[in-house]
């Protein structure tokens, strides 16, 4: 068999895939006055596109103007070009469009979509002005915010006469995101500018509240919830708004199953800084579609960056920047979103308030001011002297005696609401065991006032609901993380941080919760809502807004498997706090212990911060695989919940219990990074769940490997050529520990291996434009950090 000829064979596998009948739909070898055109692929109305095949050692992309020739001649409006392991794509009578790279071949449906969006453009997004009424037909009370309609006009102006197609939207947490997107994809859709869209959010909870809002003011585009409507396969494909979580399209590669790169015309990102690098970024550059990011906490690695400078003295750290900062990607100016509207922009607002600011209260007692000192707390255990710092408590040692003096000062200090009662409050704990230890207390203290709201608890979602819409009588829920984003309490009081944060991100994200504002009625009276109190047990509120500095550049994220103190949020060297080092702890012993609980008494004494960051801590492979595996089946039969998720495939819900219920326990801490290590396998939680109760096998090194190669090669179009560079890399770098410690120091040394002789050599790869990018890509990819991990261990 020809190359060409094996070519053509995973040519015509690709087009079935895509839903092809190549008897009834495609027509080969068809002669025309330049030439014969390889293929034909036909829709309901005859000819849509011309796919001209090349042999594997050719790269597709140089056939652009042989197969324009063919498209001109048989008059159809769509080019693919490929040799079976790249496909590139091309409306080549749009004249602002070139050829650009895509994973899988358009289905007959989308070439008909694209088709009649040529033949009939879609109408500009300004031709009708949003009013603050626009949404009032389908929800009376609501109004559009001024500042909400500057962001859609925004965006509109750019999409309309600058051709833009990618936007950020920097809002405040609370300033109506999901609103404003409501307005945002109804215009995109009676215009024609969109048919589908796809809203990616970051947790489950968030997807369902996003979903209930869409119900309102989108219900006749019929908006459904992925991960249950891709058990429909007609309603998920009826429906031109799906909601889904990053979790669950990324699982499997889920959305190269379910979906054509075309099927979307519009993604939106919420909390866009969490899912554009890495393997979830793959997932949002996998559809051609406009692209909007939203977010209150963009990542700015480029932000107050000389790049100039950094590129020409460390190009390797200036390219891990471009590639994970947020602006960038969505084509903005470091720290210039396309729109930006902050706390201080809502609280100030002339047409508002529309949100309001907190007040904090620092409390610390005796053992929290130990805790962050040099030294640590220092106490004795068992006849021997143990130092615990602020990471330790409750985790390492219970403190019962500090535990109470936090929700005795909680309950003294927190706001009343206007009848005097306490006012609803959220309490943030340091785990699943810590959450459930403080509800006891506050309900040994006022019977009834507390309720613990974490995945542990049955219908925990149901509950967080209730809470939020005053269906319940507690005043206080206690969680770790599960509120910490997308929850909206709008009456909410107070909140309680009783366990220490180390990201600026998520601590701007739980005072996110508070900063609603909220009008009480008691009889024929009103009160507004002015403030809420930000109760700090842990020192966390004092270090970010008063000692951090938001104007150094952001510190990249560290590889696994390197040594050495993580440098602090803001860059490196900054300062410390309370005399204790902003760094890694220590980590804990592994293995099986029992936790000493601390009798002695604890007292409010004094304020002070610091900034620490937990690691994990090494283990024996064998032995921790052996326990994971037998400690996993029994936590399953122990908990139905996770039994269901597991025969329902509910990747969401197995990520939320494993995350909250199993990891990090004080016995064998478990953690998806031990995972990693002890299988050598780069997967996720519920692939090792699934592997351990025999539903699925783990993914071997060399799927992992073809996986990374493919998704590098489609993020950054690369020609076919390239892509055998980065095959032949990957390859390597999985074998060779040596070759990839050079690698990861930027060593070109490792190009003259053997198998780069067959590309050509170092004298080829100076002609790879995309080299440097691309091989950051490598080093940020699953795969790498997999195999670091294991070479470190």
């Amino acid at each position: 068999m020809t190359s060409e000829a094996f070519s053509r064979v995973l040519i015509d596998k690709a087009l079935e895939a895509s839903g092809w009948d190549l008897a009834k739909q495609v027509r080969f070898e068809l002669a025309t006055s330049t030439g014969r055109a390889d293929y034909i692929l036909n829709g309901k109305y005859g000819p849509l596109c011309v796919l001209e095949a090349k042999s594997e050692d050719k790269d597709p992309y140089d056939a652009k103007e042989q197969a324009r020739g063919y498209a001109e001649n048989i008059n159809v409006p769509f080019i693919i070009l490929s040799n079976g392991k790249e496909h590139w794509f091309w409306n080549y009578k749009r004249k602002d469009q070139d050829a650009y790279r895509i994973e899988r071949l358009p289905s007959s449906e989308d070439l008909e979509r694209l088709r009649l969006k040529n033949l009939q453009p879609p109408r500009p997004l300004m031709s009708e002005v949003i009013t603050p009424q626009y949404l009032q037909p389908f929800k009376f009370d609501v109004k559009v915010r001024g500042y909400q309609i500057k962001s859609l006009d925004t965006i509109f102006t750019q999409f309309d006469s600058e051709r833009k197609r990618r936007f950020l939207l920097e809002m405040a947490t609370g300033t109506g995101k999901t609103l404003l997107c409501a307005a945002l994809i109804r215009r995109f859709l009676t215009t024609r500018n969109a048919e589908r869209v796809l809203f990616i959010v970051d947790r489950i909870e968030l997807a369902r509240q996003t979903l209930e809002e869409f119900n309102i003011y989108l219900a006749e585009f019929k908006p459904v919830l992925f991960k249950t409507a891709r058990r429909r396969p007609g309603e998920l494909l009826g429906s031109s708004v799906v909601v889904a979580t990053i979790q669950s399209l990324m699982v499997d590669r889920r959305y190269r199953e379910e979906f054509t790169p075309f099927h979307f015309d519009l993604v939106v990102n919420d909390e866009a800084h969490r899912s554009i690098y890495g393997d979830a970024r793959e997932v949002v550059q996998f559809f051609q579609a406009t692209r909007v990011g939203l977010t209150a906490t963009p990542k700015a690695y480029l932000k107050n960056i000389d790049i100039e400078k950094l590129g020409q003295e460390n190009p390797k750290a200036l390219e891990a920047r471009q590639l994970r900062d947020t602006y960038q990607y969505f084509g903005c100016k470091p720290g210039f979103p396309t729109y930006r509207y902050d706390i201080i922009d809502a609280a100030k607002d002339p047409e508002g308030p529309f949100l309001c600011l907190p007040k904090i209260f620092d409390l610390r007692s005796d053992i929290t001011t130990q805790a962050l000192a040099d030294n640590g707390w220092a106490v004795v255990i068992n006849e021997q002297e143990e130092n615990y710092k602020i990471q330790d408590l409750e985790r390492k040692i219970f403190t019962p005696a500090r535990n109470q003096v936090m929700c005795e000062a909680f309950l003294k200090e927190a706001q009343r609401d206007p009848s005097g009662a306490l006012g609803k409050s959220l309490i943030f704990a340091v785990n699943q065991e810590h959450a459930t230890t403080l509800t006891k207390i506050f309900n040994a203290m006022q019977p009834g006032i507390a309720l613990t709201i974490t995945s542990r608890i049955p219908a925990s979602s149901n509950l967080a609901k209730e809470f939020r819409d005053n269906k319940r009588s507690e005043k206080i829920a206690v969680s770790v993380d599960m509120l910490s984003t997308g929850y909206n309490c709008r009456d909410l009081l107070n909140i309680g941080l009783m366990r220490p944060i180390f990201s600026p991100t998520e601590y701007i994200q739980i005072k996110g919760r508070g900063t609603r504002l909220f009008t009480f009625k008691i009889g024929n009276t009103t009160y507004e809502k002015k403030n809420f109190f930000m109760l700090d047990f842990c020192a966390v509120a004092e270090y970010f807004e008063e000692k951090y500095d938001y104007s150094v550049p952001l510190t990249l994220p560290r590889e696994p498997g390197t040594k050495g103190p993580k440098p602090p949020p803001g860059g490196g060297g900054g300062p410390t706090t309370g005399g204790g080092t902003v760094g890694e702890p220590p980590p804990p012993p592994f293995g099986h212990r029992e936790i000493p609980v601390w009798e002695g008494k604890d007292e409010l004494v004094m304020r002070e911060v610091i900034e620490v960051c937990p690691d994990g801590e090494k283990v024996d492979v064998m032995t921790f695989r052996g326990s994971y595996e037998k400690d996993l089946k029994d936590f399953v039969s122990e908990t139905p919940e996770l039994k269901e998720a597991i025969e329902d495939e509910d990747d969401d819900t197995i990520e939320v219990i494993m995350n909250e219920r199993f990891y990090h326990r004080p016995k064998m801490f478990y953690s998806p990074d031990k995972l990693i290590i002890s299988y050598g396998v780069p997967a996720t939680t519920p692939a090792f769940v699934y592997n351990a109760v025999g539903r699925k096998p783990l993914p071997t090194k060399d799927d992992i490997i073809s996986d990374t190669v493919d998704s590098i090669s489609a993020r950054f179009n690369l020609r076919y050529n390239e892509q055998k560079w980065v095959d032949t890399t990957a390859q390597l770098l999985a074998e060779d520990p040596q070759s990839l410690k050079l690698f990861m120091a930027g060593d070109m040394t490792i190009f003259s291996a053997s198998q780069f002789n067959r590309l050509g050599g170092i004298d080829q790869l100076t002609r790879f434009d995309q080299r440097d990018q691309v091989f950051e890509a490598l080093r940020q990819s699953g795969l790498v950090r997999q195999t670091l991990l294991t070479a470190h261990h």
